[in-house]
């Protein structure tokens, strides 16, 4: 019975650590996403779009979780984001024009693990996609 007991209790201690490493990987994907609201939102100035949406020959300079990214040419722009927390996150922006709307597209793949590109088999991954459409003036 007690072995029995310790079999249910180590398993629960393995799903118990699971959860907790999808949750940190949830978040850094929360992370990634909400880097791209701020500076699609708050750029600065004297740009008049989005930071994602550089000029021809500009380079905007972004900083999300205190680091510096360089975000040029015409797109999609992919970047990696190293956290505090020893998790990162993946974030692609693809911005394209239809016509009379934009169609952003904001990929945001977080990891438990500070390096994105790591193959390790405790590597877990989650991933928030988004798809906004901004009608042209």
């Amino acid at each position: 019975v007690g072995l029995g007991v310790s079999n249910i209790m180590i398993k629960e201690l393995k799903l118990s650590g699971l959860g907790r490493e999808s949750q940190i990987a949830f978040y850094a994907a929360d992370t990634g996403v909400e880097c791209f609201f701020f500076w699609e939102i708050k750029h600065p100035p004297p740009l008049i779009k989005s930071a994602f949406e550089p000029e021809t020959g500009i380079t905007n300079t972004i900083n999300c979780a205190g680091n510096d990214i360089q975000i040029s040419g015409s797109g999609p722009h992919v970047f990696n984001l190293p956290l505090s927390n020893n998790s990162c996150v993946k974030v692609e922006v693809a911005k394209e024009n239809k016509g009379t709307y934009i169609e952003t597209t904001i990929k945001s793949k977080g990891y438990n693990m500070l390096d994105c590109d790591s193959t390790s088999s405790f590597k877990l991954e989650r991933a928030i996609k988004m798809t906004i459409f901004k009608t042209l003036e």
